[in-house]
Protein backbone atom coordinates (compact mmCIF):
# COMPACT_ATOMS: atom_id res chain seq x y z
CA UNK A 1 0.00 0.00 0.00
CA UNK A 2 1.21 3.50 -0.68
CA UNK A 3 -2.13 5.83 -0.57
CA UNK A 4 -4.01 6.91 1.75
CA UNK A 5 -7.10 6.78 0.40
CA UNK A 6 -6.85 3.44 -1.70
CA UNK A 7 -5.62 1.70 1.75
CA UNK A 8 -8.88 3.14 3.30
CA UNK A 9 -10.88 1.82 0.34
CA UNK A 10 -9.00 -1.94 0.62
CA UNK A 11 -9.64 -1.68 4.27
CA UNK A 12 -13.55 -2.33 3.29
CA UNK A 13 -12.26 -6.05 2.48
CA UNK A 14 -11.30 -6.92 5.46
CA UNK A 15 -7.61 -8.17 4.76
CA UNK A 16 -5.51 -10.49 7.13
CA UNK A 17 -2.71 -8.37 6.02
CA UNK A 18 -1.73 -5.16 4.84
CA UNK A 19 1.47 -4.83 2.77
CA UNK A 20 4.09 -1.83 3.21
CA UNK A 21 7.56 -1.95 0.94
CA UNK A 22 10.42 -0.80 2.94
CA UNK A 23 13.00 -1.39 -0.25
CA UNK A 24 13.81 1.87 -1.86
CA UNK A 25 14.58 0.58 -5.53
CA UNK A 26 11.21 -0.45 -5.54
CA UNK A 27 7.96 1.28 -7.08
CA UNK A 28 6.19 0.53 -4.09
CA UNK A 29 8.22 2.06 -2.27
CA UNK A 30 6.52 3.43 1.27
CA UNK A 31 8.60 5.89 2.86
CA UNK A 32 7.44 9.55 1.15
CA UNK A 33 3.85 8.34 0.17
CA UNK A 34 2.87 7.51 3.37
CA UNK A 35 2.58 8.71 6.55
CA UNK A 36 3.22 7.02 9.55
CA UNK A 37 0.70 9.00 11.65
CA UNK A 38 -2.09 7.67 8.47
CA UNK A 39 -2.09 3.84 9.28
CA UNK A 40 -3.83 4.56 12.57
CA UNK A 41 -6.93 3.88 10.91
CA UNK A 42 -5.97 0.12 10.67
CA UNK A 43 -7.96 -1.71 12.74
CA UNK A 44 -5.78 -4.30 15.14
CA UNK A 45 -6.97 -7.33 13.58
CA UNK A 46 -5.14 -6.40 10.57
CA UNK A 47 -0.99 -7.16 10.46
CA UNK A 48 0.73 -4.45 9.23
CA UNK A 49 3.49 -6.34 7.19
CA UNK A 50 6.80 -4.69 6.11
CA UNK A 51 8.84 -6.05 3.35
CA UNK A 52 12.59 -5.75 3.74
CA UNK A 53 15.05 -6.77 1.46
CA UNK A 54 18.90 -6.88 3.19
CA UNK A 55 17.94 -4.13 5.56
CA UNK A 56 20.22 -3.20 8.06
CA UNK A 57 18.93 -4.25 11.36
CA UNK A 58 18.89 -0.74 13.19
CA UNK A 59 17.23 0.95 10.39
CA UNK A 60 14.54 -2.21 10.21
CA UNK A 61 13.90 -1.74 13.96
CA UNK A 62 13.88 2.20 13.35
CA UNK A 63 11.26 2.29 10.36
CA UNK A 64 9.25 -0.97 12.17
CA UNK A 65 8.52 1.12 15.22
CA UNK A 66 7.91 3.81 13.80
CA UNK A 67 5.05 2.08 11.09
CA UNK A 68 3.72 -0.18 13.96
CA UNK A 69 4.89 -3.39 11.97
CA UNK A 70 3.35 -6.27 13.44
CA UNK A 71 5.28 -8.80 10.59
CA UNK A 72 8.31 -8.71 9.07
CA UNK A 73 8.38 -10.14 5.48
CA UNK A 74 11.72 -10.96 4.83
CA UNK A 75 13.11 -11.22 0.88
CA UNK A 76 17.00 -11.11 0.49
CA UNK A 77 19.94 -12.68 2.10
CA UNK A 78 18.98 -12.82 5.79
CA UNK A 79 20.39 -15.84 8.29
CA UNK A 80 18.64 -17.74 10.25
CA UNK A 81 20.14 -15.64 13.03
CA UNK A 82 18.74 -12.41 11.93
CA UNK A 83 15.21 -14.21 11.75
CA UNK A 84 15.27 -15.49 15.25
CA UNK A 85 16.34 -11.96 16.69
CA UNK A 86 13.70 -10.30 14.95
CA UNK A 87 11.32 -13.02 16.20
CA UNK A 88 12.49 -12.57 19.34
CA UNK A 89 11.84 -8.96 19.48
CA UNK A 90 8.00 -9.45 19.12
CA UNK A 91 7.71 -9.69 15.45
CA UNK A 92 5.99 -12.33 13.22
CA UNK A 93 8.37 -13.28 10.74
CA UNK A 94 7.97 -14.37 7.23
CA UNK A 95 11.23 -15.87 5.50
CA UNK A 96 10.96 -15.39 1.27
CA UNK A 97 12.06 -17.78 -1.26
CA UNK A 98 12.21 -17.23 -4.57
CA UNK A 99 11.19 -20.44 -6.87
CA UNK A 100 12.19 -21.71 -9.95
CA UNK A 101 12.80 -25.45 -9.14
CA UNK A 102 12.87 -27.97 -7.06
CA UNK A 103 16.51 -27.16 -5.98
CA UNK A 104 15.28 -23.51 -4.81
CA UNK A 105 13.78 -25.51 -1.75
CA UNK A 106 16.89 -27.46 -0.52
CA UNK A 107 17.60 -24.32 2.08
CA UNK A 108 14.15 -23.80 3.07
CA UNK A 109 14.08 -25.96 6.63
CA UNK A 110 16.93 -24.47 7.85
CA UNK A 111 14.53 -21.57 8.72
CA UNK A 112 12.02 -24.19 10.75
CA UNK A 113 13.41 -22.75 13.95
CA UNK A 114 13.58 -19.67 13.31
CA UNK A 115 10.68 -17.86 11.56
CA UNK A 116 6.71 -18.25 12.42
CA UNK A 117 6.37 -19.03 8.27
CA UNK A 118 7.74 -19.56 4.88
CA UNK A 119 6.67 -17.24 1.42
CA UNK A 120 7.19 -18.80 -2.03
CA UNK A 121 7.76 -16.26 -4.95
CA UNK A 122 8.86 -16.48 -8.15
CA UNK A 123 12.48 -16.84 -8.48
CA UNK A 124 13.30 -13.35 -11.15
CA UNK A 125 16.10 -10.63 -11.89
CA UNK A 126 13.68 -8.31 -9.93
CA UNK A 127 12.92 -8.83 -6.65
CA UNK A 128 8.91 -9.07 -6.18
CA UNK A 129 5.72 -7.54 -8.21
CA UNK A 130 7.12 -9.74 -11.25
CA UNK A 131 3.49 -10.54 -12.46
CA UNK A 132 3.62 -14.05 -13.05
CA UNK A 133 3.85 -17.44 -11.25
CA UNK A 134 6.50 -20.70 -10.85
CA UNK A 135 4.99 -24.00 -10.77
CA UNK A 136 3.09 -24.52 -8.15
CA UNK A 137 2.91 -28.29 -8.63
CA UNK A 138 6.51 -28.05 -6.64
CA UNK A 139 4.87 -27.49 -3.80
CA UNK A 140 3.21 -30.50 -3.18
CA UNK A 141 6.04 -32.71 -2.85
CA UNK A 142 7.89 -30.32 -0.25
CA UNK A 143 7.56 -31.51 3.76
CA UNK A 144 7.32 -28.49 4.98
CA UNK A 145 6.84 -27.72 8.79
CA UNK A 146 5.94 -24.71 8.49
CA UNK A 147 2.40 -22.16 7.15
CA UNK A 148 3.68 -20.56 3.83
CA UNK A 149 2.47 -17.60 2.25
CA UNK A 150 2.11 -18.30 -1.87
CA UNK A 151 3.29 -14.89 -3.81
CA UNK A 152 4.07 -14.59 -7.27
CA UNK A 153 1.72 -14.15 -10.52
CA UNK A 154 -1.53 -14.27 -8.54
CA UNK A 155 -3.92 -12.91 -10.61
CA UNK A 156 -7.85 -12.85 -11.14
CA UNK A 157 -7.06 -15.70 -13.41
CA UNK A 158 -5.62 -17.97 -10.89
CA UNK A 159 -7.07 -16.97 -7.95
CA UNK A 160 -9.33 -20.09 -7.18
CA UNK A 161 -6.48 -22.35 -7.98
CA UNK A 162 -4.25 -20.67 -5.73
CA UNK A 163 -6.60 -21.14 -2.91
CA UNK A 164 -6.46 -24.81 -3.23
CA UNK A 165 -2.18 -25.37 -3.04
CA UNK A 166 -2.56 -25.50 0.73
CA UNK A 167 -1.08 -22.10 1.67
CA UNK A 168 -2.16 -20.46 4.77
CA UNK A 169 -1.83 -16.62 3.53
CA UNK A 170 -2.54 -15.43 -0.67
CA UNK A 171 -0.19 -12.55 -1.22
CA UNK A 172 -1.94 -10.14 -4.06
CA UNK A 173 -0.31 -7.61 -5.42
CA UNK A 174 0.78 -6.49 -9.03
CA UNK A 175 -1.73 -8.48 -10.91
CA UNK A 176 -4.44 -6.32 -8.70
CA UNK A 177 -3.12 -2.62 -9.35
CA UNK A 178 -4.11 -0.34 -11.22
CA UNK A 179 -0.21 1.26 -11.03
CA UNK A 180 2.67 -0.09 -8.68
CA UNK A 181 1.52 0.24 -5.10
CA UNK A 182 -2.67 0.80 -6.08
CA UNK A 183 -4.58 -2.18 -5.57
CA UNK A 184 -7.72 -2.38 -7.52
CA UNK A 185 -10.49 -2.34 -5.46
CA UNK A 186 -12.95 -5.16 -7.65
CA UNK A 187 -10.35 -7.14 -8.71
CA UNK A 188 -9.61 -7.68 -5.14
CA UNK A 189 -13.18 -8.25 -3.96
CA UNK A 190 -13.96 -10.75 -6.64
CA UNK A 191 -10.86 -12.43 -6.06
CA UNK A 192 -11.15 -12.24 -1.85
CA UNK A 193 -14.81 -13.31 -2.25
CA UNK A 194 -13.88 -16.35 -4.44
CA UNK A 195 -11.16 -17.73 -2.29
CA UNK A 196 -13.62 -17.19 1.24
CA UNK A 197 -16.14 -19.36 -0.43
CA UNK A 198 -13.84 -21.76 -1.09
CA UNK A 199 -12.30 -21.43 2.04
CA UNK A 200 -15.56 -21.91 4.10
CA UNK A 201 -16.22 -25.28 1.80
CA UNK A 202 -13.40 -26.82 2.99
Amino acid sequence: MTDIDNLCKILFLAPDYLGFIFFPTSPRYVVGKLDPDQLSIIPPRVKRVGVFVDADETDLRRQAEAYGLTTLQLHGRETPEFCSRMRAAGFEVVKAFRIADQRDFENVEQYADSVDAYLFDTKATRVGGNGYEFDWQLLLRQPLRKPWFLAGGLSPQNIEEAAQTGAAVLDLNSCFESAPGIKDYDLLRDAIGRVRRIRDCD
